[in-house]
């Protein structure tokens, strides 16, 4: 199991070395879960930070903050298109507010974070895959608050990914469910190219904003004990990769 951390803070593990905030992202069947399993198995200082979730009670007050902050965007959301369903003003009031928690939730841990459905994933759900008109100029003043507030948040990005034809064919095969597997391989094919759209675009718009650091694997290509190694020397929680 993926080691997680909750809020209460530890001890500095690297000598008061700043905690690195890591997303993990990718399309479906790239190896993120994978990845992160390994990550934590081979050095239990990096960790998973759990999902956003509004029925934690230590969750509410930022909840009810985001929210009121968002009020008047909601607000004129309403007038000019459908609303938002629920999940999607889950993913605002996340991207609103909850780099606040992770700074003061991560700093005396001293080690590397890694975030499950971080805000790169909020973003470019959002951006390829929520109503319409949040890209128009009603919401401009909007994204540019929460880009920046994450690029000066999130240290690094590691995007796993892989040709479509091994990626279709790893979600088949798993149990887990994926809305891929109701499609055609032409409509599953549409859906990947749109997703890696979205999280191009939300990860140029954060880089331009001065952070985080991309690293790319082709999981198809490099072993996973290759990519362990590399982000382990990338993390500074190893010399060498022999």
């Amino acid at each position: 199991m993926v080691g997680a951390v909750n809020e209460t803070p530890h001890d500095d593990a690297r000598g008061g070395t700043p905690p690195l905030l890591v997303e993990l992202v990718g399309p479906a069947g790239a190896g993120k879960s994978t990845l992160s399993r390994a990550l934590h198995h081979r050095d239990g200082r990096i960790l998973t930070v759990a999902r956003f979730r509004v029925r934690k009670l230590g969750h509410l007050p930022l909840f009810a903050r985001s929210a009121m902050s968002l009020l008047p965007t909601f607000l004129r959301q309403t007038q000019h298109g459908r609303r938002f369903a629920w999940h999607e003003s889950k993913m605002m009031v996340y991207l609103t507010g909850w780099h606040q928690v992770l700074r003061r939730q991560t700093l005396n841990h001293g080690t590397v974070f890694i975030l499950d459905q971080g805000p790169v994933f909020q973003l470019a759900q959002l951006h390829g895959f929520g109503p319409e008109n949040i890209n128009s100029e009603r919401f401009e003043e909007w994204w540019a608050s929460v880009l920046d507030q994450w690029a000066s948040t999130l240290d690094m990005v590691i995007w796993l990914d892989a040709p479509d034809a091994v990626l279709l064919e790893r979600i088949h095969t798993r149990s887990k469910w994926h809305l891929v597997k109701n499609e055609s391989e032409q409509e599953a094919r549409e859906f990947l190219a749109r997703y890696r759209a979205s999280y191009e675009q939300m990860i140029s718009a954060l880089t331009a904003n001065g952070g985080p650091r991309v690293l790319r694997f082709d999981t198809q290509q490099e072993s996973l004990d290759r990519v362990v190694d590399n982000l382990l020397l990338e993390f500074g929680l190893r010399d060498d990769c022999a």
